[in-house]
C-alpha cells in the first residue's frame, strides 16, 4: 500500500473511533513523565507497573488585580477600589468620596472656578494615596458634565496629571450612559422586558431604556441638580416664580426624549445616585420607618415624593436642613433633584422608583474587566508571562492545542528520559516546550512550507520577555519541524548563534520524532519511554491503539536523529491494539 493511501485510510479508522473528547475549554499544563521499562527490560523478579507520571506542582493561583475607580462628578469625586479574579469577578474592597461639588459656581460661565479646582486637587491627591496604600495597580479616573463643558476643563485634567499622575478622561454624556447601564445591570436582575433606568447627578440627568441584553436608549440631558439649583433658585424660600421658571425648564427639555423614547410601560424604574438615594431615605422615614437597614431595599412612590416636593418648596434652606434623613451637604440641591425625578416619574407615568447604589463608578470596574477578560482568562489559565505570550500567539494563529500539547508532552518525556545523555541546560527544556507548541502555526499563512511561515511568524510575533537568543532558538525549531536539515547556507541558520547549534540540532530531533508520533493528530500514542546503552537509544513507543502511522512516520526521522544524537535509535512499540 502507498503511503497516501495508508495514510487516509489510518485516519479514516481513526476518525470511526469512539470516544473522541472535545477540546476542554482550557489548556492543560504538559508535566514531566517517568520512564517506565518494557517487561523484558526490568530486573528479575520486578514487577510491571502501570506508566504513571509524576505528580507535577500544582500551578500558583495568579493574584488578584486590585483595580480603582475615581469619577469626578459635578456633586461629589468617588473612589472605589477592587480586587479582579482572574475568571473576571470583581469584589469591593474600599471606597471613599468626598462632596466637593467642583461644578458650583461655574454653570453659567462654563467654568471650574479656582477654590473648586483646589478643593479637587486635594481629593484627588488623597484619593490616589489610598489606592497607593491598598496596593491599587490599575487606575481609571472619569470626570463627566462640569469638567466636560468647562472651558478650562482642559487646564484641570491637565494638572491632575502633571501633579498626580493620573490620567483624568473626560468622557461623552452618552459613555457616561453607558456606564451607568452596566454598573446598574451587575447589580439589578432587568430581565427581558424593558425598564427605565434614570441618574439624577449634579450636572446632568441620564436616561436609559434597557433589558439585560442591552440599552436600546442611552440620553443625557443638562438638568442635574447643582445646575438647576445655581440657574433657577437664587431666593430663601425658593419664589414661586422661580420654581414655576425650573419646572417649564425641566419639561421642555423632556419633551423631545419622551417623543424619542414614546409612551409605554416599563417593567420597573430603577433610580441611581446619591441624591436620589437620599430622597429615597426621606421618604422611607416619613412613611414612619424607625431606622433604615443596610439591606433595605429604598423606594419613592410618586405621590410621596410629590407630597415632599410641596413641603420642600415652602421651606428655607434652614428648615430643609431640619428635615429628617436630609443629608446636610445636600440642602441646597434636593429640591431640583426632586422636582427633576418627580418630572420624569410623570412624563413617562411611573408610580414608583426602585433606588439603585450601582451605577458609574460599578461600570468602569465592569467595563474595564469586559475590556481585558481574554487577558484576564489568559492570565488564570498561564500564570508564566512568557507561556501566556506563547498561548496568545498560537491562538492568534489559530494552532491546533490538542496536537501541538501532544507533541510537547512527548518531545519533553524524551528530554527529560535522555537527560544523563545530552545533559543540556534546564533552559533548553522550555524552549523545546515552546518550540513543540508553535511548530505548525505557520497554517495561519499557507499548508505549503508552513515550517518557513512558523519560524517567521516566531521572530515576528511579539513574544515577551524572552531574549533574543531564545527567539532564534524557537524559530529555527519550528523552521526545521520537517522537511531538510539545518544548513549553513540557510538564513536561519546563520543568525542563531553558533553556541545553541549543537542542542538546538538534538532538539530538532526531538521535536520532528514527537511530531511523527502524532501523525493523524489524534493522539493515539500514550507515551514514550527511552533506554540508552552502548550508544544505541531505543524509544518504546506505549499505545493501545493503532498507531502503524505514527510508527512508519516516525522511523522516517531516524536518519536525521541519529545525525544529530550521534546514536542509533530504535524504535519499539508496546502494549496491544484495541479491538
Amino acid at each position: 500500500m502507498g503511503y497516501h493511501a495508508f495514510r487516509q485510510a489510518r485516519i479514516a479508522d481513526a476518525g470511526r473511533r469512539d470516544g473522541r473528547q472535545a477540546m476542554s475549554a482550557t489548556h492543560t499544563s504538559i508535566e514531566r513523565h517517568d520512564v517506565v521499562a518494557p517487561d523484558a527490560l526490568r530486573p528479575a523478579g520486578e514487577a510491571s507497573t502501570p506508566e504513571t507520571s509524576r505528580p507535577s506542582d500544582p500551578l500558583p493561583r495568579p493574584p488578584v488585580t486590585k483595580f480603582g475607580a475615581i469619577d469626578v462628578g459635578t456633586n461629589s469625586i468617588h473612589l472605589v477600589m477592587a480586587e479582579i479574579t482572574p475568571e473576571g469577578d470583581f469584589r469591593v474592597v474600599g471606597q471613599d468620596k468626598e462632596m466637593v461639588q467642583i461644578g458650583r459656581g461655574g454653570f453659567a460661565q462654563h467654568i471650574l472656578t479656582p477654590g473648586a479646582i483646589e478643593t479637587a486637587m486635594a481629593v484627588l491627591r488623597r484619593f490616589a494615596k489610598l489606592a497607593q496604600l491598598r496596593e491599587v495597580t490599575q487606575l481609571r479616573a472619569v470626570a463627566t458634565s462640569a469638567v466636560r463643558e468647562a472651558r478650562n476643563g482642559g487646564d484641570f485634567v491637565a494638572r491632575v496629571h502633571d501633579e498626580l499622575g493620573i490620567d483624568l478622561h473626560v468622557i461623552s454624556a452618552e459613555e457616561e450612559a453607558r456606564l451607568i447601564y452596566l454598573g446598574v445591570r451587575h447589580a439589578v436582575d432587568l430581565g427581558p422586558s424593558a425598564s427605565l433606568i434614570v441618574d439624577i447627578g449634579g450636572g446632568s440627568v441620564e436616561v436609559i431604556v434597557g433589558n439585560t441584553e442591552r440599552a436600546e436608549i442611552l440620553a443625557s440631558l443638562k438638568l442635574g441638580g447643582a445646575r438647576l439649583s445655581e440657574l433657577f433658585l437664587r431666593s430663601d424660600p425658593p419664589a414661586a416664580d422661580e420654581l414655576k421658571a425650573m419646572r417649564r425648564h425641566i419639561e421642555q427639555q423632556l419633551e423631545p426624549l419622551f417623543a424619542r423614547i414614546g409612551p409605554r410601560r416599563f417593567a420597573r424604574c430603577i433610580a441611581t445616585s446619591g441624591t436620589v438615594g437620599n430622597l429615597a431615605t426621606i421618604c422611607t422615614l416619613r412613611r414612619g420607618a424607625a431606622e433604615i437597614e443596610p439591606v433595605t431595599q429604598l423606594t419613592i412612590r410618586r405621590d410621596e415624593l410629590k407630597a415632599l416636593v410641596s413641603d420642600l418648596a415652602g421651606m428655607t434652606r434652614a428648615q430643609r436642613l431640619s428635615v429628617p434623613g436630609l443629608d446636610s451637604r445636600r440642602v441646597d440641591v434636593i429640591l431640583p433633584a426632586a422636582m427633576l425625578l418627580l418630572s420624569v416619574m410623570r412624563a413617562f407615568d411611573v408610580d414608583q422608583v426602585q433606588h439603585c447604589d450601582s451605577a458609574l463608578r460599578e461600570g468602569i470596574i465592569i467595563d474595564h474587566i469586559a475590556r481585558h477578560r481574554d487577558r484576564l482568562l489568559a492570565r488564570a489559565t498561564w500564570p508564566d508571562p512568557r507561556m501566556r505570550s506563547v498561548i496568545q500567539l498560537a491562538e492568534r494563529c489559530g494552532y491546533r492545542r490538542d496536537h501541538a500539547e501532544q507533541v510537547a508532552r512527548l518531545a519533553l518525556q524524551l528530554y527529560d528520559q535522555l537527560e544523563p545523555l545530552h545533559r543540556l541546560d534546564p533552559q533548553y527544556r522550555e524552549l523545546l516546550r515552546v518550540g513543540c507548541l508553535l511548530h505548525d502555526i505557520g497554517y495561519l499563512i499557507s499548508h505549503d512550507n508552513h515550517h518557513k511561515h512558523s519560524y517567521y511568524l516566531v521572530r515576528n510575533g511579539g513574544l515577551q520577555g524572552f531574549s533574543q537568543d531564545e527567539i532564534e532558538i524557537i524559530a529555527n525549531l519550528v523552521r526545521y519541524h520537517r522537511k531538510g536539515r539545518p544548513r549553513k547556507s540557510h538564513y536561519s541558520w546563520q543568525h542563531l548563534p553558533r553556541a545553541h547549534r549543537r542542542p538546538v540540532r538534538r532538539l530538532i530531533a526531538l521535536l520532528r520524532l514527537a511530531n511523527a508520533l502524532d501523525r493523524t493528530h489524534y493522539s493515539v500514542v500514550r507515551s514514550v519511554s527511552a533506554m540508552h546503552a552502548d550508544g544505541d537509544i531505543t524509544v518504546y513507543v506505549h499505545t493501545d491503539q493503532d498507531a502503524e502511522l505514527e510508527l512508519w512516520t516516525a522511523r522516517r526521522q531516524k536518519a536525521y536523529f541519529e545525525r544529530a544524537w550521534k546514536c542509533r535509535l530504535s524504535i519499539v512499540p508496546t502494549g496491544a491494539p484495541q479491538g
